[in-house]
């Protein structure tokens, strides 16, 4: 997209704004926690990563290092796993591309450093100070990312990004290590509650784009479209608020 999303206090991308991009004013942290989510949204158009990976919908890729080199401009190193195509040549005919290298190269993936414009999904993260933690991973126009933030500062990313039409999914509570402490994951669903949202996760419901709707979800556990639909709200607002990795 060649625009990014507006929040409360000004423009993220076109002309500059007047006042600073983000919060207004730092929120309380009295009754806030830090979270740790893993979440799945469509990436942004018009960006050499979203425009390859649909092209290419059996490829995966990775976005291994990232660094902002001036105000829209970065440079990252990327894994593209799926075979040993060399990918140079198509990397660099992107119009936001402006210099990619091949760096290493193996019989089931490569990796390569590219500096292009355009990274709309980790300056709305710096812009709310939210950190992603990496690799982020891209397929077929999909980003799954992990983010550990502020509760409420996750709430204002999440809101841009709705605005911006990524459709952001919240997948999986605290991190993936399995040395992580146990809490990290502990959010209170009731049998029927737990038991639908595996049902949905296991038919793509929570897939960007999704993989079934909610009226064939419904039809799928024999429930109306309306109790689905209230349920699933119910479990998503529980993985919101209750996703805590570690308290202040």
């Amino acid at each position: 997209m060649t625009g990014l999303p507006r929040s409360a206090s000004g423009s993220l991308g076109g002309a500059p704004s007047e006042r600073p991009v983000g919060p207004a004013s730092p929120p309380s942290r009295k009754d806030d926690r830090v979270v740790i989510v893993k979440m799945k949204t469509r990436a942004f158009p018009k960006n050499w990563v979203s425009s390859f990976s649909r092209r290419h919908p059996e490829l995966e890729l990775r976005t291994k290092n990232l660094v902002a080199v001036g105000e829209d401009d970065y440079v990252g190193e990327f894994e593209i796993h799926g075979g040993s195509t060399d990918w140079t040549e198509e990397i660099a005919a992107s119009a936001d591309v402006m210099e990619v290298d091949r760096i290493e190269a193996s019989d089931d993936h490569a990796r390569y450093r590219v500096r292009y414009h355009h990274a709309p999904m980790f300056r709305i993260a710096s812009t709310f100070q939210v950190l992603l933690r990496l690799p982020t991973v891209i397929r077929n126009g999909s980003v799954t990312v992990q983010m550990i933030a502020w509760r409420s500062q996750l709430r204002e990313l999440v809101g841009a990004l709705q605005e911006a039409g990524a459709d952001p999914r919240i997948v999986a509570l605290g991190p993936d290590e399995p040395t992580s402490p146990p809490q990290a994951t502990v959010v209170m669903l009731t049998p029927v509650q737990r038991t639908l949202f595996r049902q949905a996760l296991a038919t793509g419901y929570f897939e960007v784009p999704r993989r079934i709707t909610l009226t064939q979800l419904a039809e799928r556990v024999s429930r109306s479209k309306s109790s689905v639909s209230r349920t699933l709200a119910v479990v998503e607002r529980k993985l919101a608020e209750n996703a805590s990795w570690a308290e202040t």
